[in-house]
């Protein structure tokens, strides 16, 4: 694997350097080298699976990597404007890999062009995960892909079932892009009229900010991000990057099963009406799972919205003159608080309660299985419909006559319990080594890096290097999940060993 890139650099350089050489070609090369790169890869990941029996720590791995792959990546001459450390190469890598967005550098400014072409891809990786991405080129290696991969893979796409796992995850990716793609349009037209975007090149910026916004990265290349005066009124492009944070964050397996009751919806309308025929679909066909995450996401969006339209109406609102105007960015902020770092109001304004309710939204995160982070909002769903249960005197939770398992319930309680222990210790430890913030700013810069959420109160850069790495292993923490890494480093009981007994019940007091 060292090999492979160390010939990846000494090909770029000598692409890269070589005056004889156009852009058009360096770029072209530059595609082709990332290709390769991803195809050995693959191969590398089949030895890896081999090796390593622990599907959680191959998963924490594969994300580790990346991140001071991309580092390094991003510390060479040709991707910066001039010099930066190793810490902040790390932070930018680490923020993109876990699609964050928290920066502690301009990536307008800062980077070249090559250099966002390197965070993009950074970006496009960690939404996905390598491990998708390395199930994409197996498909055309079908007779390599063993049933260990299966699991592998299945683990990381959060199916219970290695069947056709391998065409799930190239759904996934075709889906993704094709969105994306659709994104990229979309920006591109609703800015087209517009010559005041701080970007040398529109098409860029729309790639960049779809691809962006799918992801739930909240990476921009405008020095203000969306609070740029370019954009910061432009409210059909801020409804596109929310539908397409929207989307990144509600979680694959929801939208393929979504958008199967939807297809067959249509279908059965269809063949009624102009075929005359009957067509009934399958029972269940929108599973509880897809109910409980679209439901908790039009709450919390709905919610979101009207709570930021009361709070800041007075307040960072106010440049909104128009009264579609406020509702729309009230709704892109309900959208973003969850899941990415864009920003189109001014942040330092905000008032203390609407801070606290920011944070609120971070927590919670995006849906299972998205490219979001938080403790997800199946999770936070569970934990209070069981809440509401046990205070209606009941012993288990039943949600639309069907039983949760107690599993479920208990990992539910495990991962917000887990949470709030990380986060607390955390902003102890960055209060102790930057006492000269104030502790609101740090409790938000803390929810937002585990959170992968990626909004500041503006105190990022300046922020100690011993800090900065507490974000950062708070960044993978929340993309790779607590529970996950638990899994991942500590030892498990022998095969079934745990099954074949069980010790009498004891009760313990709780008021």
């Amino acid at each position: 694997m060292l090999s492979l890139i160390f010939s990846f650099l000494k090909i770029f350089f000598f692409y890269y350097y070589n005056e004889n050489i156009t852009s058009d070609i360096k770029i072209y090369t530059l595609i082709s080298l990332i290709v390769y790169v991803l195809i050995r890869v693959t191969y590398f990941m089949r030895i890896v699976y081999v090796k390593i029996h622990n599907p959680a720590f191959i998963f924490i791995t594969s994300f580790v990597f990346l991140s001071f792959l991309g580092s390094i990546l991003l510390m060479l001459p040709a991707s910066t404007v001039k010099k930066i450390s190793f810490i902040d190469a790390l932070f930018t890598s680490t923020s993109a890999v876990c699609v964050t967005g928290l920066v502690v550098l301009d990536t307008a400014k800062d980077f070249t062009y090559l250099g966002k072409i390197f965070i993009l891809i950074l970006i496009e990786l960690g939404g996905l995960g390598i491990l998708t991405i390395t199930s994409f080129f197996s498909y055309f290696f079908r007779d390599g892909f063993s049933f260990k991969e299966a699991i592998f893979i299945s683990n990381f796409l959060n199916t219970k079932t290695t069947n056709n796992v391998l065409s799930l995850a190239v759904k996934v990716v075709m889906f993704t892009l094709t969105v994306e793609f659709i994104g990229t349009l979309l920006i591109y037209f609703s800015i087209k009229e517009k010559n005041t975007i701080e970007s040398d090149n529109i098409l860029f910026f729309s790639i960049f900010h779809s691809i962006s916004a799918f992801c739930n990265s909240g990476f921009s290349t405008l020095s203000q991000g969306l609070y740029s005066q370019s954009v910061r009124f432009n409210y059909i492009f801020q409804l596109i990057i929310a539908f397409l944070l929207i989307l990144g964050g509600i979680g694959f397996n929801i939208l393929f099963n979504f958008f199967t009751y939807i297809w067959l919806t249509i279908k059965k309308y269809f063949l009624k009406i102009f075929k005359d025929e009957d067509f009934r679909c399958p029972v269940h066909v929108v599973t509880l799972n897809t109910k409980i995450v679209i439901l908790t996401t039009f709450f919390l969006l709905v919610f979101g919205t009207v709570f930021y339209y009361i709070s800041e109406y007075h307040c960072s609102l106010s440049e909104h003159s128009s009264f579609h105007g406020k509702w729309i960015v009230s709704f892109f902020s309900s959208a973003t608080s969850r899941t990415a770092g864009f920003h189109v109001l001014n942040m330092n304004t905000f008032t203390p309660i609407t801070i606290f309710f920011t944070i609120f939204l971070m927590w919670i995160g995006a849906s299972p299985a998205s490219t979001g982070g938080g403790i997800k909002t199946s999770t936070f769903a569970l934990a209070l419909m069981n809440v509401i249960s046990l205070s209606r005197g009941k012993n288990r939770l039943e949600i639309q006559r069907k039983e949760i398992s107690s599993e479920s319930i208990r990992l539910s309680f495990s991962i917000i319990m887990l949470s709030i222990i990380v986060i607390y210790i955390s902003i102890l430890i960055i209060i102790f080594l930057d006492p000269k913030e104030d502790i609101l700013s740090i409790s938000f810069e803390v929810f937002s890096a585990f959170s992968t959420a990626g909004l500041s109160l503006g105190i990022t850069s300046n922020l100690s290097n011993g800090s900065k790495l507490i974000l950062i292993l708070l960044m993978l923490l929340g993309r790779i999940g607590i529970f996950n890494v638990m899994i991942g480093l500590l030892k498990k009981n022998k095969i079934g060993s745990h099954h074949y007994y069980r010790y009498p019940k004891g009760n313990i007091l709780i008021n």
